[in-house]
């Protein structure tokens, strides 16, 4: 497990949009401890998670950033994650519910990023399906 709170540390950091999103709901992200042991095959458990091994739907996606580093893995993000909508927002086309939203096409989502944080820029997101 790598130290993936590190990329969250950005010397430019931001601070978050004053306007809410305005077509999804937004809820609590509940963090809790867990020991993420990797497969024979170097996966690690599904599901939503920060930090830990990913648990590659399609095998390893190797990367390297443009300052020379390797990208460590930040979180993941499960296939056909569904998220609510709020009142009054139209139907995804090829959704799975009329009250949700699929990101990134239904697919597992990976996100990856420079140990070093040369660049906020160099967050990776990896789809797999």
């Amino acid at each position: 497990m790598g130290p993936f709170w590190r990329v969250l540390l950005q010397r430019n950091a931001v601070l978050p949009a004053a306007d809410a999103e305005p077509s999804v709901c937004a809820v609590p992200l509940n963090l809790r401890a867990f020991v993420d042991t990797a497969d024979p095959y170097g996966c690690g458990a599904q599901g939503f998670k920060v930090g830990g091994t990913p648990s590659w739907a399609q095998g390893p996606a190797h990367f390297r950033c443009a300052c020379g580093a390797d990208p460590v893995h930040v979180c993941q993000m499960p296939e056909s994650m569904e998220f609510a909508v709020l009142p009054g927002q139209p139907v995804q086309p090829d959704g799975v519910d009329v009250g949700t939203y699929l990101l990134f096409l239904g697919n597992e989502v990976y996100f990856l990023a420079c140990p070093d944080h040369c660049d906020p820029a160099t967050v990776r997101p990896v789809n797999q399906n």
